[in-house]
Order: structure tokens, then sequence, then C-alpha cells
């Protein structure tokens, strides 16, 4: 071997010694670094079968094998199943054992680096898993089917246990609102917890129907909880807030009315209200035992009495302020027609001859009848409101039939009244406007008197005679018994428009005639002097004495235009004031 070395450095040179050298090395490293990489697989896919091993392996068989066999035990039916379901459990089993030494095998190659058997160990290990994966699935499933009443169940009192919990909370979070029932409500809540523990021992012993019972048993009673605690918070409010103060507010109110002189015995307030109270601690003993049933409508019931109380008293207080507001004052107005009617049958018996008045001998016996009832009515409000020992509603009845009574009554009264006032006013009226007319005539006497024209036409005679007659005429009616008052009237509406009309003539006549003086003696101070007007006023003077007074003035007037322009406007001023009379 010496030999040979030491010929091949004698035929090969160093350079290709260190070449090879180089060479020999890469390889080795090549070689290395090959192998790392198939053991570094070879690890990779020894995981992955691991993993799918520990998969398979977690699958809770056994624990699904043994609640199986313990519901064949209750359940014949199932007992074919079950024991396929072993025997392919056993199978299992017996395929994941092999597996794990496989594995335990491929490790132990893997880590010597006998790469080739372990992949060739490895795929025999993966195709060992696929057909126990499938086994697994299938046993799977069947033990699924049958557990699938326990897996029904479990889900159903899982979403149960969420609620629990969340009323549990809800309930915890709002204690102060179930006020004295917090203590049923606490043994409702313990109670349900101890059936979920009596439902998990029933699904350990694998009794589903028991368990399915409990599982009902702990939905009715949460749904019990759910319904107090939805409806005892606002039954407390009621039971314990709004009536209570409504049973103050009533009392407060009866005590008011009371205080006042308002009659409440007849409602019997506080007997009611004690009643009321007696009934709010019945409901109240119910809500702290957790009874919600009736216990609202009995509130109603309570809210409703107490309402109809506060309504009554209301009523009563409204009738006693009417009654005593207006009471007075009926009574005054009652007063008041006894003393008309009184008036009325004076005055009837005053005009009944002088007027030839319709008989009232009837009528005035049937107002008689009426005010008679009218005052035993009367009597009667009085003596019940002095008593004090009626409803203010019923004696607002009473009065209220008093007042239409003697509004009904007031209205006769006020008629009979009128027509004998009337009869009594038209000979009144008639004596004042005699002597107005009286007056008006004696006037004119007098202003013609006066005036003393130098011309007066025989037609003023004739009517000054004229309304004398009308005057006497008159005078004559209003003597005669009984009254002719239609005729009277008549005889005063004709007069009234002669006279008048004659007082305006005759004070237009006599401020004609003054004009016409004024005139002529305002121009005589031109009649030396100027012929013309001399000539003018003494035709004036002719007409004024022929009693053509307007002809004169015109003349005048005329005559004073001539050396006064306007002049006539003073002639105006002068003349009397005399204001026509108009007819009332």
């Amino acid at each position: 071997m010496q030999d040979f070395i030491n010929n091949l450095k004698n035929i090969v040179s160093k350079d290709v010694v260190l070449y090879i050298g180089i060479a020999f090395v890469l390889i080795l490293i090549f070689t290395i670094f090959i192998l790392m990489m198939k053991q570094k697989k070879a690890k990779k896919l020894l995981e992955e079968l691991e993993l799918k091993y520990n998969t398979l392996k977690s699958v809770p068989l056994a624990f699904k094998l043994n609640k199986a066999v313990a519901l064949s035990r209750v359940n014949g039916d199932m007992a074919q199943r079950v024991e396929i379901c072993k025997s392919d459990f056993d199978g299992v089993q017996e395929k994941l054992k092999e597996c794990s030494m496989m594995l335990a095998e491929i490790d132990d190659m893997v880590y010597v680096r006998k790469i080739k058997s372990a992949s060739r160990k490895m795929n025999q290990l993966s195709e060992d898993l696929n057909v126990c994966e499938e086994q697994v699935n299938r046993t799977n499933a069947v033990l699924d089917e049958v557990l699938e009443k326990e897996n029904e169940q479990r889900e159903h009192i899982n979403v149960l246990k969420d609620d629990f919990r969340a009323l549990k909370k809800r309930i915890e979070e709002s204690r102060a609102a179930f006020s004295q029932s917090s203590d049923y409500m606490e043994r409702e809540i313990t109670a349900i917890e101890k059936m979920f523990s009596l439902f998990e021992e029933w699904m350990f012993a694998s009794e589903f129907d028991k368990a399915n019972g409990q599982q009902r048993e702990i939905q009715v009673s949460m749904q019990h909880l759910q319904e107090l605690t939805n409806t005892l918070p606002p039954l407390y409010e009621r039971a314990k807030g709004v009536l209570p103060r409504f049973i103050d507010e009533v009392g407060f109110h009866y005590a008011q009315s009371k205080n006042r002189g308002v009659f409440l015995d007849h409602l019997e307030v506080k007997k009611n209200l004690e009643i009321i109270s007696d009934m709010l601690k019945e409901n109240l003993n119910k809500l702290r035992n957790g009874q919600t049933e009736g216990v609202s409508s009995d509130l109603d019931e309570c809210e409703k009495r107490l309402v109809q109380l506060q309504e009554q008293i209301g009523k009563e207080e409204k009738a006693y302020d009417e009654v005593n507001m207006n009471i007075e004052r009926l009574f005054e107005s009652v007063r008041g027609l006894n003393k008309d009617v009184e008036d009325i049958q004076a005055l009837y018996n005053r005009v009944n001859e002088r007027f030839g008045f319709e008989n009232w001998t009837q009528q005035l016996k049937e107002a008689g009848d009426k005010l008679a009832n009218l005052n035993e009515m009367k009597r009667k409000l009085e003596r019940i409101v002095l008593e004090k020992s009626v409803p203010y509603t019923t004696v607002l009845i009473a009065y209220k039939e008093l007042e239409q009574s003697n509004a009904s009554f007031a209205e006769e009264v006020g008629d009979m009244k009128v027509k004998l006032e009337s009869a009594c006013s038209d000979e009144e009226r008639a004596k004042k406007q005699l002597v107005k007319l009286q007056l008006i005539v004696n006037e004119i006497r007098v202003k013609m008197s006066k005036h003393r024209l130098p011309s007066v036409s025989k037609k003023y005679n004739d009517d000054l005679h004229k309304a004398n007659t009308m005057i006497r005429d008159i005078s004559c009616i209003l003597d005669n018994t009984p009254l002719d008052v239609k005729r009277l009237n008549a005889e005063l509406r004709t007069a009234i428009d002669f006279i008048y009309t004659l007082y305006n003539s005759v004070n237009n006549l006599v401020g004609m005639a003054i004009m016409v003086e004024n005139a002529i003696v305002f121009g005589n101070r031109y009649r030396s002097s100027y012929p013309d007007i001399d000539s003018e006023l003494t035709r004036a003077e002719l007409c004024f004495r022929n009693g053509q007074y307007t002809k004169a003035l015109k003349i005048g007037i005329q005559a004073i235009e001539k050396m006064h322009p306007g002049a006539y406007e003073n002639l105006l001023n002068k003349k009397e004031p005399q204001a026509a009379i108009k007819v009332e």
C-alpha cells in the first residue's frame, strides 16, 4: 500500500491531488446535506402521522361507548347496535395499538438515519391510519346516532343554563325592585340549581327519560321565575307606591271637604279606605310568597274604588260650592216673586175697573198656588241645608228643581206685570202728553198775541180751535171709566201731529213777520234820500199789512241790497230763534 501511494505520488502531481481532495470533500458535504434533507422530510412526515394518530386517538369513543352500553341496559332495542359498536371499537383500539408500535419503530429508524426503511414503514403506517380513520368515523357516527337523544338534551340544557345565568344576573342586579319577594326569589333560584344538578346525575346514569322529565321541570320553573321577574317590580310599584299615595290623597281630600262642612257620611270613606288597605296588605303577602295570580285585578279594583271615592267627594264638593254660592240669591229671588205677586194683585185690583181689564181671577189663583208650591220647596230646601244630614248632590237636585220652578214662574209673573204696567203706563204717558200739548197751545196763543200781526188768516183761528177741541176730547177719554186705551192712543197721536205742525207753522210765520219789520226799519233811514227805496218800502208795508209776509220780505231785502249788499244776513240774525218742536 505504501508502495502504491508512493507510485501514485510519483505519477500524480500535487495540484491534481489537491483538486481530488477538494472534490471528495464537496461530494461528502453534498451527501451529508442530502441525507439531512431526507431525514428532515422523514421527521416532518412522521410528525404528520403522529398528529393524525393523536387525532384519531382523541376521539372519545370509549366515553361514548360506555354511555351507549349504559343506555343499552335500559333500552333493549339498542343492545345489538351497541354490541356491533363494541366489536368495531375493539378493532379500532387494536389497530391504534399497532400504529403506536409502528410509530415507535419509525422514530427509532429516523433517529439512526435509516431513512429508506423508515419511509417504507411510514407508507404502511399511513395506509393503516387511513383504514383506522374510516373505522373511527364509522364507529363514532353509529355512537352519535345511538346517543343522539342525549346530545339533544345536552344542547337544550346548555341553552337553559345560559338563560338561567342571565336571569339570575338580572335578578341580582335589581334585587331592590323585588322588595319583600327577594327571599322567595332566592329560594326559587336555589331550587332550579338543584334541578340542574339532578339533571346531570340522571344524564350520568344514562337515565335520559328521567333527565328529560327533569329538564321539563327546569323549564317550567324558569318560566315561572321569568314571569315573576317581569311582573313583580310593576306590581310592587303599584302596591307599595302608587296606591298608598292615592289612599293618602283621598284621605286628605276627605278631611279637607269634611272641615269645610261638606256632608260625606253616606260615602263611608274611612270604611272604604280600610277595606282597600286590607286588600293591599293581603296582596303584598301574596307577592311575598311569589303568588301573582289575581293580584293585578285586585290592584285594579283598589284603584277603581279610590277613583270612585275621589270623584264622589269631588261631586259633593262641587255641589256644596254651587249650592252655597247661589242659594241665597235664589231665596232672594223667591222672596222677590212673593212681593211681585202681591204687587200684581194690588195693581190688578186698582186697574181692573179703570181699564176694563180682562178677568184674571183664575190666573191669579193659579199664580197663588204656584207661589205656595214654590215657597214650600224653598222651606224644604232651607230645612235640609240647615240640618246638614243630606248629601249635597241630593241638595243640588232640590236646588235645581227650585231654580227651574222659580225661573219658569218668574217669567210668567213678569209677563203679567208687563201687561198691567203697560196699561197704566199708557194712561200716564197720555196725561204727560196732554199737559205738554196744552203748554204748546198756550205758547202759540201768547206768541201770536205778543207780536200782534196786522193780518192773520182765518185758518189760524180754525186750527187753534181744532187744537183746543182735540185737547178736550183727550181729557174726556181720560176721565171716562173704563178707560179706552186703544182710542186714547189713537186720539193722542192725531193731536200730537196736528198741534206740533201748527206750532211750527206759527213759529215760522212770526219769524217771517219779525224779519219784514226789521227790513223796513233798516230801510227807513234811506227813504228821504232815495225815492225809489221809499217807494219799495211802501210796497213792502202794504204787503205786510195785507198778510203777504213772504212777498213783503222779498221786496224789503231787494231794496236794502241796493244800498248795502249782504245786509239781509244781519236781518236774518235778528230773527227770534225759534226751534221746531219734535214729536216724542
